[in-house]
């Protein structure tokens, strides 16, 4: 084998090796089978970066679990929170005219990922909802409830003319069943 034959041979079975290397994924505590299966359909798989900030937001205590994670606050939340009327509270609330269904992301649903959401939204005189802000622990989350909220319809609460109600604050959890018990 000549000099050159020589280099070029380490030189690739170099490169090789550093992409086996490069390959190499911290899992964060998910089941590797079910990342490596999903980074097989994705577009763009996920990374050990993006693993590590999902991973604390497995069985979070809103959910039952133990583990504390952070809202994710929009512009224009702090102004709104402040006045807003929460469910149940003393402001008479319209009605739904359907259940609020909201749809679990499935990527978070895969990995065993939970969110909590706190949500403000208005109804307008003719029952839509209009004006949505979601405080959530993850964008996905907020995407879902946002998307929940503004398919629903609503009618005037009793002894109301009107569904007309500004700020109503509704708390959405998105929570697996059994994921808290591990």
């Amino acid at each position: 084998m000549t000099k050159l034959t020589k280099i070029l041979a380490i030189t690739a079975a170099s490169t090789a090796l550093a992409g086996t290397a490069a390959a190499q994924i911290d899992y964060h505590g998910f089941n590797p089978e079910t990342v490596d299966a999903l980074n097989e359909r994705l577009l763009e798989p996920l990374t050990s970066e993006q693993l590590e900030i999902l991973a604390p937001h497995r069985g979070i205590e809103a959910c039952g679990g133990t583990s504390g994670v952070e809202m994710l606050k929009p512009e224009g939340w702090a102004g709104r929170a402040e006045g807003a009327n929460p469910v149940g509270g003393d402001v008479a609330m319209p009605y739904p005219t359907t259940a609020l269904s909201p749809e679990f992301p499935p990527l978070y649903s895969a990995l065993g990922v939970e969110g909590a959401c706190e949500t403000i939204f208005s109804v307008n005189a003719a029952g839509k909802t209009e004006d949505i802000l979601a405080n959530c622990t993850l964008p996905k989350f907020a995407l879902a409830a946002t998307k929940a909220l503004e398919t629903l319809e609503f009618e005037p609460a009793d002894g109301k003319d009107t569904a007309e109600t500004a700020d109503i604050m509704l708390p959405m959890n998105f929570c697996l069943e059994g994921a808290a018990d591990g």
